[in-house]
């Protein structure tokens, strides 16, 4: 579905990101990598099945190409924005079921210190299509002891309209992103490397399987109250009108500004410790837009080599945001149809712009078979605290991640 999209969007660049860095490999490797991955959250809700296909082949000694193929399979549930009803635990949930297909092809150009990187990606899926196009220039300096990269991309999506959604025409959506990054080798046992990302959307930026509760939405107007006073008593009129408990929600669709500005920091330390065998990384991401959502990630990662064929990669990840200005779980005043002059310019209760914490932590196992096979599996567990009070906690999820593959080197 539409709300999972950007999360594989992101994937697929941190790939690109990932191959096109001259301090992660000195030369271009001819190999083909398979991945597995299942996403299963508690309680019946998402579940992804995403299998993966990546490929890298030097062309001739100064072009590279790459590119990989993604396909999910999605189903399970998700909260709809209404609350849990009277006397009831848990948020009102949706089913959904999607198969989503996405992959990218890139190239890596040299031409003296400077490494060219055009990229094309696409994704789509029954109710989201995109479209991006990127460049990446990676610049050395210092006998390479330094890389300065600068790159940007734009991204054009597709709101489809489909079964369960708030909108009956298609929607529109650009994305654009620019990133300065520095790698700078230390010594020959630590790198260090700071990015600065500046992004910008416009377009339908809800999500349109998400509603909105407003409380006196059933409220009567002057006139309707004039008219049934002529039989009914207030009482009975008010009766008539207010919500009564095994009521089903009424959802309005949620309103979101249709333009967004954000700002992302990350810096990163890796040390490699010779008396252990290991590696240890650590980071820290700084997150800002103008929905009002500030967000602080600290993550730590240490890789440890047991003898020749091993490596146990242990890892864990906090995450802390801030809630948008315009969240809450319900509105006690105003309504987008009755009572416009007291509702909200823009408002969600989309739990995923709460504030919240969430942790990641797992291990991930390296076995390497050869020169031209390495085999690998990660443990993860993820789970979400809300922190505002006023959200069901039953709206976070709380999830196993299961991924798996191998690659190939020829």
């Amino acid at each position: 579905m539409i709300y999972k999209i950007r999360k594989y969007i992101i994937l697929i660049q941190l790939i690109i990101v990932l191959w096109s860095s001259p301090v992660l490999r000195g030369r271009a490797e001819d190999r083909i990598d398979f991945k597995h991955e299942d996403y299963s959250e508690e309680n019946g809700r998402i579940k992804i099945r995403t299998t993966s296909f990546l490929f890298e082949r030097d062309l001739i000694p100064k072009l590279t190409v790459k590119g990989a193929y993604v396909y999910d399979g999605v189903s399970g549930a998700t909260p709809t924005g209404a609350p849990p009803l009277p006397n009831e635990s848990e948020v009102e949930t949706t089913e959904i079921k999607d198969i989503r297909r996405a992959g990218f092809i890139a190239a890596d150009y040299q031409i003296g210190s400077h490494k060219l990187s055009p990229q094309l990606a696409y994704s789509s899926e029954s109710d989201y299509k995109s479209f991006g196009l990127s460049l990446i220039d990676s610049m050395d300096f210092n006998d390479k002891n330094t890389t300065i990269t600068i790159g940007a991309s734009h991204d054009i999506d597709r709101i489809v309209p489909n079964y369960g959604m708030n909108i009956i025409r298609e929607k529109n959506k650009d994305n654009s992103q620019v990133i300065v990054g520095l790698t700078q080798l230390i010594n020959p046992k630590t790198v260090f490397t700071a990015n600065l990302t500046l992004g910008y959307s416009s377009g339908y930026l809800d999500d349109p399987y998400k509603g909105v509760l407003f409380d006196d939405h059933y409220s009567p107007t002057t006139e309707e109250i004039k008219s049934l006073s002529e039989f009914l008593s207030l009482d009975e009129i008010i009766d008539l009108f207010e919500y009564k408990d095994g009521d089903p929600y009424v959802l309005f669709p949620e309103n979101r500004p249709s333009k967004k500005f954000r700002q992302v920091g990350l810096l990163s330390l890796t040390h490699y410790i010779e008396k252990l065998n290991g590696s240890i990384e650590g980071a820290y991401r700084y997150y800002h837009d103008d929905f009002g959502v500030n967000s602080d990630t600290l993550s730590l990662t240490w890789r440890q080599k047991i003898g020749d064929q091993f490596i146990v990669s242990p890892s864990f990840r906090f995450y802390r945001q801030s809630s948008a200005d315009f969240y809450n779980p319900r509105f006690n005043v105003g309504s987008p149809i009755q009572h416009p002059e007291a509702t909200p310019s823009h408002y969600s209760a989309d739990f995923r712009l709460s504030e919240f914490d969430s942790f990641t932590y797992g291990v991930k196992f390296n076995y390497i078979v050869s020169d031209n096979l390495k085999f690998d599996l990660s443990l993860k567990r993820y789970e979400m605290e809300g922190k505002d009070n006023k959200t069901s906690p039953s709206a976070y999820a709380n999830a196993n991640i299961i991924t798996g593959g191998f690659r190939v080197w020829f």
